[in-house]
């Protein structure tokens, strides 16, 4: 949301012309509560304008929207003379683009990147960056770095726009390849688990059923067998039972081994 001060530029801007367009824009870069651009390229009114005979305040114009101050410094024959309220400020906005890629801005990247000579200065910067709450931050003069906190967005042009554009296309890309492995996944998962529920159902119904034989088989042979055929009928119900039960109770036993097992004590007891 534009300040009150540029709510006001703007109206005057719509019907600026010529030098007052001029003026108009000098006026806007030296003032210290204006620190978003867009809205002013984005009137055609003073975009023609200063198309006519003023292209190097519309480039200046622009610089401050997108650019920095090291653009400023190696390219000055595009740009107007700056005052030194709008260098500052173009300082400022510099700063505020290398706080939104960094947390942790040591003061020597800080001193080229900004053209300061020294620290005093640099640290002086910072404090007014601070108050115009372009950026927040601590000081950390020991270790000789700004811990950022918090910073202004920049005004985003065409070229950022691209970019931008590019990066959410390759995250949406990438989301949806994840998602095709997670749907893959999922899919195998509940294969599997269907085919160990079928399983389980499958031997669970063999024991129940090989139970009900050894069951009626001691039932048969009733009080014409000895005691030792009803004891080792007994333990053959028993031993049935307690495979049932581990069957059911343990995934584990579903194994090679434990199937095995269960045929050969099947086998045992059912056998004539």
């Amino acid at each position: 949301m534009s300040s009150v001060a540029a709510q006001q530029f703007l109206l005057l801007a719509k019907s600026v012309r010529g030098a007052a367009a001029v003026d108009l824009v000098t006026r806007v870069l030296d003032h210290p509560d204006i620190f978003g651009f867009d809205e002013f390229l984005r009137l055609e009114s003073l975009v023609n304008a200063l198309k006519q005979d003023h292209l190097l305040v519309l480039s200046t114009l622009e610089l401050f929207a997108y650019g920095t101050i090291s653009d400023y410094e190696s390219q000055r024959s595009r740009f107007i003379n700056l005052s030194p309220l709008a260098r500052r400020k173009l300082q400022l906005l510099t700063l505020a683009s290398l706080a939104v890629h960094a947390r942790v801005l040591p003061y020597e990247l800080l001193l080229k990147q900004l053209q300061i000579e020294n620290i005093r200065e640099l640290e002086d910067l910072i404090i007014d960056g601070i108050y115009a709450q372009v950026i927040r931050g601590k000081l950390d003069q020991l270790n000789s770095h700004l811990n950022v906190e918090f910073a202004i967005a920049r005004d985003v042009n065409s070229v950022a726009l691209n970019r931008i554009e590019n990066i959410l296309g390759k995250w949406c890309s990438n989301c949806a390849a994840l998602l095709n492995v997670l749907k893959y996944e999922a899919k195998t998962a509940n294969q599997k688990k269907k085919k160990f529920l079928d399983d389980q159902d499958k031997y669970d119904k063999e024991m129940l059923s090989m139970i009900k034989i050894v069951d009626l088989q001691g039932q048969q042979s009733g009080g014409g067998s000895s005691k030792r055929d009803n004891y080792e009928n007994d333990n053959n119900l028993n031993s049935l039972k307690s495979l049932s039960n581990i069957i059911t109770g343990n995934a584990d036993s579903k194994q090679s081994g434990a199937k095995k097992s269960a045929r050969n004590i099947a086998k045992r007891v059912l056998r004539p």
